[in-house]
């Protein structure tokens, strides 16, 4: 009889598990899935997604953990739950208990331990060097993620617009060349998902948040491309993008409310003129299509003016930064946002990290206009970006001009002279990104159509220039392209796939004049690094006179004189004009080349040439 009763029991027993495994799980989605203690902000806001799950009650029991807020929008399919987390909270795992007619179902929270120091992490400054790459197009380390199933793309690298492969993987196993190169710090393109049916490995359209492609990698991979910059001596910076997601986004298909998104009747593209927001006399009209209109039809433009989505980005990239140890920000597209809300955003991030850097995207045309955007300019209206550091835009542009024309009161290397003598403007021009190209324009090697002499000009006046320097990734091969293609600013690092018939990655695997150009830039990343004079040392700059123009930094420990001969013909410079730089000073070293000049006679400068000359 008693084991008669015991095996009603147990079959009862099983039965009521089946019952309760069959039952539908009414949260399908929750983000972020886990947070640390000791945060500086006490708040986590906690999305989940299921159907009609606002009818839910909401409940848990944890020391140090209370629900502060239930917010619900008015799509019945999301709650926005606001926990309150006291500062002596242990790490640990706890249930957030959720009832609907007369049914529950149980959700296991985590709460890990901050990494030690977290809050106090340093930053990328203007003693660095960035280095910017696109990740399907740098290296290919790992070929069984070239395809996943249920992702529109796989790889195609004869299709320009094509993913090609590239992958976390690939970027780990050539930090060691980085770091030989003289990078200190290592911009990737975004990494999070990106399931759009056309040029995903673009990766500017986000389709989750809280999920690193499976194509480029896992969650994990992220930080140990992190611990292996780390290693290397180099930092990270990851790439924000408050504007915009991408329609292949999950929530696309329900969105958690009718004003998360700036929608039109018809579909409106921004008006991309960014010039809108410093122009005193700008209309109404023209900054709503700015800030409102969408950057492309595959970019769902995002309201941050919504409280619960800026919180949701928020906590996101707070999320990535704590989880995979990341060193700094760069901002997309900053002014296509409104830029209060977008102020708000970055500084409501750097709350958590009040030593991080944030460089901002903001291509405007006038020093002025950038000066605008970087934090403690003193702006007519009081705006502060929260930006500690902007693109120099200018001279990008400067650099496209100056050594393919002919010198004239305005032009050639007058440029340079203009723009610097614009610095004024900038609260600190220390903290400037300098740069020849990105993913987004021309490579520079075809605005100089390969002219090795040209191009080693401009990097010399790159990496000697107040700010600090961007390099992107094949700049130091002289990388070709095709002017005017998007896909021709992208093309494959040659070597970083195992079938390519050359590995630029190495020496042999590089032509005599990619050779020249990797030395040189070699030679002066690593003297800049190693140097604070080129960091952040004092510029005094001299008119430029017949081609040459000449500047020096310096500071207590040394002084670099640059001198820049523009023309087709070798010049002799004669030096008095220079004395107030050069008292007791009568050698300079040519950093390079380790060439000795005599400052007591006539400089001889070949054409088209940058001497930078270390004086003793």
């Amino acid at each position: 009889m008693i084991q008669r009763y015991l095996l009603l029991l147990i079959l009862s027993i099983s039965l009521i598990f089946q019952l309760e495994a069959k039952t539908p799980a009414w949260v399908q989605r929750i983000d972020p899935t886990f947070w640390w203690t000791e945060m500086n902000s006490p708040e986590l806001q906690i999305m989940l997604y299921g159907i009609d799950i606002s009818k839910a009650d909401i409940s848990i029991d944890y020391q140090g953990v209370s629900i502060s807020k239930k917010e619900l929008t008015d799509n019945p399919n999301y709650v926005f739950l606001y926990l309150t987390i006291a500062k002596n909270t242990q790490p640990g795992k706890f249930n957030i208990i959720l009832k609907k007619d007369k049914k529950k179902q149980i959700l296991v929270y985590e709460l890990k331990k901050r990494r030690e120091g977290s809050a106090s992490r340093k930053s990328f400054t203007e003693a660095d060097a960035i280095y910017l790459l696109m990740p399907d197009r740098f290296a290919n380390g790992n070929s069984s993620n070239d395809s996943i199933t249920g992702y529109h793309q796989g790889v195609h690298r004869e299709i320009p617009g094509a993913r090609h492969g590239g992958d976390i993987e690939g970027i780990i196993s050539k930090i060691p060349y980085l770091a030989d190169l003289g990078i200190t710090t290592l911009w990737t393109t975004p990494l999070f998902d990106n399931n759009d049916t056309n040029y995903s490995y673009h990766h500017y359209a986000c389709s989750d948040y809280y999920k690193i492609d499976p194509r480029l990698g896992k969650n994990d991979d992220y930080l140990r491309l992190s611990d292996a910059c780390h290693a290397n001596g180099l930092k990270l910076i990851i790439d924000v993008v408050p504007n915009h997601c991408g329609s292949s986004h999950w929530w696309m298909n329900d969105l958690p409310a009718k004003d998360w998104l700036n929608t039109w009747p018809t579909y409106t593209s921004s008006n991309y003129r960014m010039t809108a927001w410093t122009d005193p006399h700008a209309s109404e009209v023209d900054l709503y299509r700015l800030t409102h209109g969408w950057f492309a039809p595959n970019m769902p433009d995002l309201n941050l003016q919504n409280p619960l989505l800026f919180e949701y980005l928020r906590q996101v990239y707070v999320y990535w930064i704590e989880s995979a140890n990341i060193d700094g920000m760069r901002v997309d597209t900053y002014p296509y946002n409104d830029i209060k809300t977008a102020a708000r955003f970055i500084q409501s991030i750097r709350n958590e990290y009040p030593n991080m850097n944030v460089v901002g995207e903001c291509w405007v045309k006038t020093p002025a206009e950038i000066a605008y955007y970087q934090s403690g300019n003193n702006n007519k209206d009081d705006f502060d970006s929260h930006l500690t550091s902007v693109m120099d835009f200018c001279l990008k542009d400067i650099f496209y001009s100056a050594f393919n024309e002919k010198e004239s009161w305005d032009g050639g290397m007058a440029r340079f002279y203009s723009l610097y003598a614009q610095d004024f403007v900038y609260p600190n021009p220390n903290m400037i990104m300098n740069f020849l190209d990105n993913h987004d324009i021309d490579r520079y090697s075809t605005a100089v159509k390969r002219d090795v002499q040209k191009y080693k000009m401009a990097l010399a006046m790159l990496i000697t220039a107040r700010g600090y320097p961007q390099i992107y990734y094949g700049t130091e091969i002289m990388l070709d392209g095709i002017a005017g293609s998007y896909e021709g600013n992208r093309f494959d690092f040659p070597g970083g796939w195992t079938s390519d018939k050359r590995n630029a990655f190495e020496t042999e695997g590089r032509t005599n004049a990619e050779n020249e150009v990797f030395i040189y830039l070699k030679t002066l990343l690593n003297y800049r690094k190693n140097n604070p004079v080129l960091q952040n040392g004092k510029m005094k700059q001299f008119i430029p006179e017949n081609g040459i123009y000449v500047n020096f930094r310096y500071n207590n420990e040394k002084t670099i004189m640059i001198i820049a001969n523009n023309n087709q013909e070798n010049k002799e410079l004669q030096l008095g004009r220079f004395a107030e730089m050069l008292v007791r000073k009568t050698i300079g070293t040519e950093i390079t080349n380790s060439k000795t000049y005599s400052l007591e006679t006539p400089v001889s400068i070949p054409a088209k040439t940058v001497l930078i000359l270390e004086i003793k």
